[in-house]
């Protein structure tokens, strides 16, 4: 399953959508707790594969390199990719120093997305 966390609705609509046209199956963790419950598979009733793959927005701020330390305390091995806005330089070297396995600009992340889905997807 693939766990997206997404600053806004147009961009989560933007993965979810792109998960669906491909037969992925996605959840979203719009904040830690969600995510834990994710990593954890907590059973609500939808969704609760094993994560194949974390996405985060890196246009939550300093929330996203929380959620990526988070994730790579809970699972080393779980592949994590951020994007963000390539201005921002320090915030995108934070992602990887944070933990993350890859590191793309919003632009190239939007271009490569149904790739990513098709090579994560179960």
């Amino acid at each position: 399953m693939i766990i997206y966390c997404c600053a806004d609705l147009i961009f989560a609509t933007k993965v979810r959508s792109t998960c669906d046209a491909l037969g992925a199956v996605s959840r979203p963790a719009r904040n830690a707790e969600m995510l834990q419950k994710r990593l954890d598979r907590v059973d609500d009733g939808k969704a609760n594969d094993a994560m194949s793959l974390l996405l985060i927005d890196l246009d939550m701020g300093e929330p996203a390199l929380e959620l990526i330390q988070q994730a790579r305390s809970h699972d080393a091995e779980l592949p994590i990719i951020t994007w963000g806005p390539h201005v921002a330089v320090d915030l995108l070297k934070a992602a990887g120093e944070a933990g993350a396995s890859e590191v793309m600009t919003r632009g190239s992340f939007t271009t490569k997305l149904p790739e990513i889905v098709s090579a994560y997807k179960q």
